[in-house]
């Protein structure tokens, strides 16, 4: 095994957690929320209002993609994690399946 149970159970919290906070990340970005402008990559100077929109509209589409694409990456290892915690309940039922070894006298 990669790591411990507490490291596992650890990864999959964390993990979880990340999935929802970049889908609700991309999702905001996707409606292009308001309270994100400042998140966006973008110049500092404008030379009109329509240039302005079409950066910000271009913007929010690749950053609600990278979110997206992101928590995919997170999903992944949220399944690594299950993966990885069903084959330490294997090993630990299979390891106390006998019971404490008999010594033979």
């Amino acid at each position: 095994m990669v790591c411990g149970r507490k490291c596992c159970l650890f990864c999959l919290f964390m993990s979880s957690w990340g999935f929802l906070m970049l889908n609700l990340l991309g999702i905001f970005f996707y409606v292009k929320s308001l309270n994100l402008l400042e998140a966006l990559p973008l110049p500092h100077s404008f030379r009109s209002l329509e240039e302005f929109k079409e950066q910000a509209d271009e913007a929010y589409q690749k950053v609600s993609i990278r979110c997206f694409v992101a928590a995919v990456v997170y999903l992944g290892f949220v399944f690594m994690s299950i993966v990885f915690i069903r084959r330490d309940i294997k090993r630990r039922k299979r390891l106390y399946k006998g019971g404490a070894p008999r010594h033979r006298r």
